[in-house]
């Protein structure tokens, strides 16, 4: 399990009694790298999934969205568990920390 600084529900730095919040991160960062874009981070240019982009393409398969998912989350070093989709486009993604 990682330990971060944690975001609020508007991905802004949490703050608690007057400093920062940590705590574990491993939702918060796999959430944030299903979003992110390729080359949002500059630091590590080819972490990121863009999600929202696969989403709004009709262009791709639900084979292709799985690949980018565990390619994606395999780059910061999680391993898709069990990733299912429904029929509505919901999703179930479990996953865990090799470390």
């Amino acid at each position: 399990m990682r330990e971060d600084f944690l975001l609020d529900e508007n991905n802004d730095i949490k703050c608690e009694n007057g400093d920062f919040a940590t705590g574990i991160s491993d939702d918060q960062n796999v959430s944030l790298l299903l979003t992110l874009n390729k080359a949002e981070l500059k630091e590590f240019p080819t972490i990121g999934v863009g999600l929202p982009n696969f989403l709004k393409s009709q262009n791709n398969s639900i084979t292709e969205i799985k690949r980018e998912i565990t390619v994606g989350l395999k780059a910061d070093a999680y391993e898709v568990t069990n990733l299912e989709f429904d029929k509505t486009g919901d999703f179930k993604l479990d996953y865990e920390l090799n470390e």
